[in-house]
C-alpha cells in the first residue's frame, strides 16, 4: 500500500543579520567622506559645509557637525582617510615585486592612476592647493601625511641604491624629495583638469620610462 507523500515544508529564511553599532557608525563615517570628497573635488573647499556634506550623504543636516565637530575636524578625516587609501594602494602595487627599483616605479604608476580616475585623491589635492593659497589650519596635518609618503620613497631608494639599482652619488632623500614634487605637480595639474591636454595611459607609460632613466641611469 503507497503511504501518502507529504509536503516538506521550505525552511523559513534565516533572518537578515543586524548590523553592530561599530558597524553602522563606520558605514555612516564612509558615506559621509565620500560625499565630502565628492563636493571637494568638483566644487571645492567652500562648498564643502557640514550642512551639505551630511545632506549629500543621506543623513540629517546636522549629523556631520556632531561627528567631526568643525569642518577643519572633516577635512582632517578626509586626509587621513585619503592618505591611508594611497598607502593601501601602493602596498598593492608592489605586491610580489622583488627589484626595489620597479618597486619606485610601479607605486609612482599607481598613484598616478588613482589622480586620474579617483575622486578621493583629487579632493585631497584641492584641499591641498587651498590650504597653500588660504593658509589653512588643517597644514600641520598635510605636513605630517606628506612627511610619511616621502619617508616611504625614501626607503625604498635606499633599498634600490644598496641592491645597485640606484646610483649611491645621489642622496637618496634628494631623490625622494624630487620624486615627490614631480608626483604633486601631476596630481595639481590633473585636479585643474589639464590632462585632458594629454592621453592619461601615455603619461603613465612615459612617466615610467623617465623615471627609470633617471633613477636606474
Amino acid at each position: 500500500m503507497d503511504m501518502p507523500v507529504r509536503d516538506t515544508p521550505a525552511p523559513e529564511a534565516a533572518p537578515p543579520q543586524r548590523r553592530s553599532q561599530a558597524e553602522r557608525r563606520a558605514q555612516s563615517e564612509q558615506r559621509l567622506l565620500d560625499a565630502a570628497a565628492e563636493i571637494i573635488a568638483t566644487e571645492g573647499y567652500l562648498a564643502a559645509t557640514l550642512e551639505r556634506v551630511g545632506e549629500r550623504a543621506g543623513f540629517s543636516r546636522g549629523l556631520a557637525s556632531r561627528k567631526y565637530g568643525s569642518k577643519d575636524g572633516l577635512i582632517e578625516a578626509v586626509i587621513w582617510r585619503v592618505s591611508a587609501h594611497v598607502h593601501e594602494q601602493a602596498d598593492a602595487a608592489i605586491v610580489g615585486i622583488a627589484c626595489p627599483l620597479e618597486q619606485v616605479l610601479a607605486l609612482a604608476d599607481r598613484f598616478v592612476e588613482l589622480v586620474q580616475r579617483d575622486i578621493s585623491v583629487r579632493a585631497y589635492f584641492v584641499l591641498f592647493s587651498a590650504m597653500i593659497a588660504n593658509r589653512l589650519e588643517t597644514r600641520p596635518v598635510f605636513e605630517e601625511v606628506q612627511i610619511r609618503f616621502g619617508e616611504r620613497l625614501e626607503a625604498l631608494i635606499v633599498a634600490a641604491q644598496a641592491a645597485g639599482k640606484v646610483s649611491p652619488t645621489l642622496p637618496a632623500q634628494h631623490a625622494a624629495f624630487m620624486l615627490g614634487c614631480l608626483l604633486a605637480g601631476v596630481a595639481i595639474e590633473t585636479t585643474m583638469g589639464f590632462d585632458r591636454l594629454a592621453d592619461p595611459t601615455a603619461v603613465r607609460t612615459d612617466l615610467t620610462a623617465m623615471l627609470r632613466r633617471a633613477l636606474g641611469g
